[in-house]
């Protein structure tokens, strides 16, 4: 039974595959996107402007230094786009990305104190213009602008041996901005793109002063992103 089922999935998978190579040229076509993301945020990434968290510089070498900065992000957006009344060799339509997920990871040890960070943007409904060039057949290049409702979120522990954690975590609701472009062969598609703003975030602390607050503050979400993916 399990034989005939994986037969029969393999059978639909080359089914599927054959027809999407199979139809005629997409450059100008409605669709549906999946891209992967893999991102390279600025050095005051879900920190203020000028590299703060809680009014003290993570970025100044006396404190954290460079090592605080996230090296990398990791992601997927999923998204759509429409065409109005595309030419020969060029059309302009609407993108819509439902979901653009993208995570970074850090740790490190700074004067016996372990620390770990994590950062999670997640927009939805990203929406904005997109135009399109024809360059060859199956070629096309995309030139694009979203407005990104984002949430942003971070959080900073920091562990002693034999003490208490410290912990810093900021969520912020705001809008911020992607501009990019993309190269699509047939279904596939490789992309470059920009976010930039910053999230109005509340901050809570938790550990021994547990009446510390965190003032209110601007975090930025400042990233250069590359994105491999299909589109339908």
């Amino acid at each position: 039974m399990k034989k005939n089922i994986l037969l029969i999935a393999m059978i639909l998978l080359v089914g599927i595959t054959t027809s999407l190579f199979a139809q005629k040229d997409r450059t100008l076509s409605n669709g549906f996107s999946v891209n992967l993301i893999i991102g390279f945020p600025s050095s005051n990434y879900a920190l203020t402007s000028d590299g703060k968290m809680d009014g003290y510089s993570m970025l100044d070498s006396d404190i954290m230094g460079s090592d605080y900065k996230l090296s990398s992000l990791f992601g997927v957006q999923i998204g759509n786009r429409w065409y109005f009344k595309p030419k020969e060799k060029y059309g302009f339509g609407l993108m819509v990305n439902w979901l653009d997920f993208a995570m970074g990871v850090k740790s490190g040890t700074i004067d016996g104190t372990e620390w770990a960070r994590a950062v999670i943007d997640f927009s939805f409904l990203e929406v904005g213009p997109v135009g399109t060039f024809v360059l060859a057949d199956n070629l096309a290049l995309d030139a694009y602008y979203n407005l990104r409702p984002t949430v942003l979120s971070s959080a900073t522990v920091f562990t002693s041996s034999g003490e208490e954690d410290f912990t810093y975590a900021y969520v912020g609701v705001g809008v911020s901005h992607a501009i990019g472009a993309a190269v699509r062969y047939k279904i596939f598609n490789f992309g470059m793109e920009y976010t930039l703003g910053s999230i109005n975030s509340k901050g809570t602390f938790s550990g021994s002063s547990s009446d510390e607050t965190l003032d209110d503050q601007k975090n930025m979400v400042n990233s250069f992103r590359l994105k491999f993916g299909l589109k339908f």
